[in-house]
């Protein structure tokens, strides 16, 4: 089973184009919930509410491709929160079908806040 540490130290390269430090070592990751069906939720923030809409994108895009190759992955969600863009961001990452409440699944007991 994916463990939260496994997720964790899959994105800790992610870095936020504008100040060219890891997503991980700001504390920009708020929350990561691994299912045991092999979904993982992420989500997280930005430095500024009005970051550049495409960095925003590109940091999300990047957690979605490390995070899903990771073994036994079936899906992930990233969520951006925030943001002024956030849902057109969420959106254009989870695919046009996403919603808010894909991310408000039952929580594993490897969840953190």
């Amino acid at each position: 089973m994916v463990t939260e540490e496994e997720v964790l130290k899959s994105i800790e390269d992610v870095v936020d184009p504008e100040v060219q430090a890891s997503i991980v070592e700001m504390n920009l990751v708020d929350e990561i919930n691994v299912g045991t069906d092999g979904r993982v939720n992420v989500k997280f923030h930005l430095t500024t509410p009005f970051c550049p809409a495409q960095f925003a994108y590109s940091i999300a895009l990047d957690i979605k491709d490390r995070v899903s190759a990771i073994p036994d992955v079936k899906k992930v969600t990233v969520v951006v929160k925030d943001h002024f863009l956030s849902d057109e961001i969420n959106a254009a990452v989870n695919g046009p079908d996403w919603k808010p409440e894909e991310t408000n699944a039952e929580k594993s007991p490897q969840s953190t806040n």
